[in-house]
């Protein structure tokens, strides 16, 4: 597996030590292949505001209902820029 080296302010890898001293993690690689992992999972999950436009997008298009909304449109919904 290829190794990449990073800096860690002192705060961070005082604490990343005490989980490894109370045996959360075998090592650091460990720690940080999870960290990344989770925060990728986070990343690519669904806004609960995206989940409600999608159910009711399908909800009219069950009924017949639906038109396409320009992106903008979806974009002011969701409160995004």
């Amino acid at each position: 597996m290829p190794s990449t080296s990073i800096n860690l302010p002192e705060g961070l890898k005082k604490q990343l030590e005490e989980r490894l001293e109370r045996g959360d993690y075998q090592n650091t690689s460990e720690f940080i292949r999870e960290a990344i992992r989770e925060k990728l999972k986070r990343e690519t999950q669904l806004h609960p505001k995206e989940i409600q436009r999608i159910m009711n997008v399908r909800e009219r298009e069950r009924k017949g209902e639906q038109e396409w909304i320009p992106f903008e449109q979806v974009k002011e919904e969701l409160g995004i820029e």
